[in-house]
């Protein structure tokens, strides 16, 4: 890694305590700060940029993903992230806290982290208003205050989102029905489950699936087995440890399950081909 990884927390502009914010990319680029925007972050809380305008491209969990107008991209927190300094768009930023999506009836959509998603143009104009909106709210006096309704905006938006993410699911071939939904609920279970186990037998087991099926699943949607989308689940947790903490590698493997250090070490390399004390050092 080339820089430490900084852990930011939700501080709204205005200094009230309100759990949703909306900012434009090009104002927060501008934005005085003790900290880099273009230096690797994990927030305490989730992002998602809806691009306005021009190109470029997002760093997210150490893979660079490309962006145009009219894309979204979601990144939740914890994932390691950081906007490109060179990058020639502007975005609407949506950051909220964990805690509002609970103030908001707690809808959470199904999340696509980790790659662009594209609605139809009509469908992101009117997320878009919803955004503005919520902007106007922070900075306009009125008897409408941010603090209430910002939360049911959340939802509203959210849910628009999550309605974009099913017409996308919709468009799965339809001789593999239901596979969309089988990776996400499997994609779920391994960011609660990843340090305890890696058997592909459990997570069916867990899934109500047989392995068959999980695997036929994780090869349509993710082009993957269900060992392999395992392996890389632990491995992009074992990158998180080792950019953003000072624990010792055999510390980190056990945290992940790995009971001797070197069988940590042959994951790591198998994985990443790399060793973990050659990814956690500055080049």
């Amino acid at each position: 890694m080339n820089t430490a990884i900084q852990n930011i927390g939700f501080a709204h502009t205005s200094g009230q305590e309100w759990p949703v914010e909306v900012i434009h990319l090009s104002e927060l680029r501008q934005r005085s700060m003790d900290h880099s925007i273009f230096d690797p972050t994990q927030l305490d809380f989730h992002l998602i940029q809806f691009v306005i305008s021009g190109h470029g491209t997002h760093t997210c969990d150490f893979e660079s993903i490309q962006l145009q107008a009219g894309d979204i991209l979601i990144i939740r927190a914890n994932q390691v992230h950081a906007f490109d300094a060179d990058s020639q768009h502007d975005a609407l930023l949506l950051a909220f806290t964990p805690d509002a999506t609970r103030q908001a009836s707690g809808f959470l959509p199904h999340w696509a982290a980790g790659r662009a998603i594209r609605p139809d143009p009509k469908d992101f104009r009117l997320l878009v208003d919803l955004l503005n909106f919520q902007q106007r709210l922070d900075h306009q006096s009125a008897n409408l205050t941010s603090h209430h309704l910002a939360p049911h905006l959340l939802a509203t938006v959210l849910a628009g989102v999550d309605d974009v993410l099913t017409a996308q699911d919709r468009s799965t071939p339809p001789s593999h029905p239901g596979y969309q939904s089988i990776v996400r609920r499997f994609e779920t279970a391994l960011d609660e489950h990843h340090a305890t186990t890696r058997s592909v037998a459990w997570y069916a087991s867990h899934l109500h699936l047989t392995p068959r099926t999980l695997a036929r699943a994780c090869h349509t949607i993710l082009y993957l087995t269900p060992k392999q989308a395992i392996d890389t689940r632990v491995a992009l947790e074992a990158k998180r440890l080792l950019s953003t903490t000072d624990y010792s590698v055999e510390s980190i493997g056990l945290t992940l399950g790995f009971t001797e250090s070197n069988n940590f070490i042959k994951f790591f390399k198998r994985t990443t081909n790399t060793t973990p004390n050659a990814f956690r050092t500055p080049r």
